[in-house]
């Protein structure tokens, strides 16, 4: 899959979202809207996930700059951020739900293997499986806390609902399938990726219709929507490309290095607005942060993919 036909497939089901709303094809948008969102958040994103990782069962990687890299990278990059967006008037929530949880399976698999092919594969499932685990541990749980909704009673509420959201155990199902035997993994696999497959498509029609039905509060261009894209386009990728270049000197294999990188140059996650809708939190303030950094990737992944295949 060309970047091109990536693109065009995020963009594309967007679209029908709007014609759809357009044409007055649900009688309530607002209901249909929670209604695909719940549907996404709670059953092909997480089969989706559990395909992904399940897929290959290629041996794990041994340098623990390997596993360190990601959870180090993401940590240093959400540190600032309650800061920051105490100052922009509260944005540290969401600011830090759209840096942690980027566009890693729908998107950065398919670019990943349009780019270096399937040889890296299994190692940028092991990357997206850590990213994703770590979005959902703490994206939901600091977009509540960073959003002003209290203190331990919100941080305990929080971590309730993460425990109870599917997508959370997601990575470690994909990670305990890799263990069964070949012919029944992949059995499973066959089974759930249909499933998965359908994740991407809903949540951007949904997104679509979302933006028809909320788009005259979407289109300003304010100082919160350039802080969430500086905070994931360019914040996050710096700090990776730091610890890259750190990981590099410690054993981290040349090819992870690209790989990691890549992915944390990925546009915030169509999930993220089913997050924010889901727990009533800035769900306008992502969804302008998903479509402009998914248009803005049209511009960066390329130049971003040329300068890692360089080195």
């Amino acid at each position: 899959m060309t970047l091109a036909a990536a693109v065009i497939g995020l963009i594309l089901p967007v679209v029908l979202g709007l014609l759809c709303g357009v044409a007055a094809l649900f009688e309530d948008p607002d209901a249909a809207v929670n209604h695909l969102n719940r549907f996404a958040l709670y059953v092909p994103f997480p089969a989706l996930i559990v395909a992904a990782l399940g897929k290959d069962a290629a041996p794990l990687p041994h340098s623990v700059a390997f596993w360190l890299l990601v959870p180090l990278t993401v940590g240093a990059a959400l540190l600032p951020l309650k800061a920051v967006g105490d100052r922009l008037g509260g944005l540290g929530g969401t600011m830090a739900l759209v840096t942690v949880f980027g566009n890693v399976a729908y998107l950065g698999l398919p670019f990943l293997q349009a780019v270096r092919g399937d040889a890296v594969m299994s190692t940028a499932g092991l990357l997206v499986g850590m990213y994703i685990f770590l979005s959902m541990l703490f994206g939901p749980l600091l977009l509540r806390v960073w959003s002003g909704e209290g203190g331990r009673d919100a941080f305990v509420t929080s971590a309730r609902k993460v425990v109870r959201q599917p997508l959370a155990w997601s990575p470690i199902v994909g990670g305990l399938l890799r263990l069964l035997p070949d012919g029944l993994r992949l059995g499973v696999v066959d089974a759930v990726m249909p499933v998965g497959r359908a994740a991407g498509p809903v949540a951007l029609f949904l997104l679509g219709l979302y933006l028809h039905t909320h788009g005259r509060r979407l289109r300003q261009v304010d100082v919160a929507l350039v802080a969430h894209l500086g905070v994931k386009m360019a914040w996050l990728p710096l700090v990776t490309g730091a610890g890259v270049w750190i990981g590099l000197r410690f054993g981290l294999d040349v090819e992870a290095a690209r790989c990691a990188l890549l992915l944390a140059s990925m546009p915030p996650a169509i999930t993220t607005f089913a997050i924010a809708r889901d727990a009533d939190i800035g769900a306008d303030r992502v969804a302008q942060s998903i479509v402009a950094g998914t248009l803005l990737s049209a511009l960066t992944l390329p130049l971003t993919a040329a300068w890692v295949v360089s080195w």
